[in-house]
């Protein structure tokens, strides 16, 4: 029963979309892309989540980039859908970069970080990955044409594991425009984690120049602290956060948000979510795919304790009122090695 009602919304999404030229809505698409579509799918209510890389939260403390047991130190996760970015990047612009800097542009769309550990400190490096500014969702109309690299940013994640049930984290963004620095934003986070529950609050800091958001549902604000709580089981996973608790005259205000995450066989997960916008009309209806938990083909010393799908698909529609305005697509093919 589950699942048919699950591809039910599917389906009304899907339908959304396909007539979307004739309702007269815009579409966004975000594919593909590093990390984005796990969030997008369970109404970017994530941030009480651990995640592996290519499942990430706006929360640091939420990283996990290392089997728990295991004596790896370094670890390393591709993006094998920067494929088809390189392209983008060589007929945008590799003829105005030098041969050393083509060389690099094109590493960093395929391999997208690398991790290392010291006992109960990791760190990360996140590269290249895309970001759109507040007033410009044009950034991800015909994304399949442009290139990553146009606006992005790259990341550095430090997480301290205090306790079994105790995480802590930071994130550093430093944004740029192809090859050109831009401004940097920093956020900082706490996750604890009593018997079957995780709860996470997150502060955020942008620059003055504004907010670069991940995808346009993602609603953080300046100098504020969002909130979330996460039933954490092996097969479902359901959550509710709550944005911008301190920050009243700025967007996202006290503004709800909620998925699910449900896991009938180990090569699937279905996803789903919703939003309601605060202070507006407007709400969201999210789902989604992981497909291939890479988990249950490797070594058991090297799985990780959260979910690491290979492959991710995620749609969502915004409504003003009853009435389709914005859709939104997500693919992530990512691998941890």
């Amino acid at each position: 029963m589950r699942q048919t009602g699950f591809w039910i919304a599917v389906c009304l999404l899907c339908s959304d979309i396909w007539w979307s030229p004739v309702l007269g809505f815009e579409w966004y698409s975000l594919a593909p892309n590093p990390s984005y579509s796990r969030d997008l799918a369970m109404g970017a209510s994530t941030l009480a989540l651990d995640y592996a890389p290519q499942n990430q939260s706006i929360n640091p403390a939420g990283m996990t980039c290392f089997p728990r047991k295991s004596r790896q130190q370094i670890s390393f996760f591709f993006n094998p859908g920067g494929m088809w970015q390189t392209k983008n990047y060589i007929a945008d612009e590799a003829e105005t970069q030098a041969d050393a800097q083509q060389v690099v542009d094109v590493a960093r769309l395929l391999v997208s970080g690398v991790a290392v550990r010291k006992k109960e400190i990791a760190v990360a490096l996140l590269l290249s990955q895309p970001v759109m500014m507040k007033d410009d969702p044009g950034r991800y109309h015909n994304f399949e044409s442009k290139s990553s690299l146009g606006l992005h940013q790259n990341s550095i994640i430090m997480k301290l594991l205090l306790h079994p049930r105790v995480a802590l984290g930071g994130r550093v963004d430093r944004f740029y425009r192809y090859a050109y620095p831009e401004d940097e934003a920093y956020s900082y986070g706490v996750i604890l984690k009593p018997r079957g529950i995780q709860v996470g609050v997150q502060y955020q800091r942008f620059p003055s120049s504004g907010p670069r958001y991940w995808h346009p549902l993602d609603r953080r604000s300046d100098s504020s602290t969002s909130a979330g709580i996460a039933l954490d089981r092996e097969a479902v996973k359901v959550t509710f956060q709550v944005m911008n608790l301190t920050e009243s005259d700025k967007p996202a205000f006290l503004e709800p948000r909620a998925g699910i995450e449900w896991r009938p066989a180990r090569s699937i997960a279905l996803r789903a979510g919703g939003i309601q916008f605060s202070r507006s009309h407007r709400w969201a209806l999210t789902t989604g795919v992981g497909l291939v938990d890479v988990n249950w083909i490797r070594n058991r010393a090297a799985r990780l304790l959260v979910p690491d799908d290979l492959v991710q698909f995620a749609l969502a529609i915004v409504y003003n009122q009853r009435r389709p305005e914005i859709g939104i697509g997500s693919l992530t093919f990512g691998w941890r090695l």
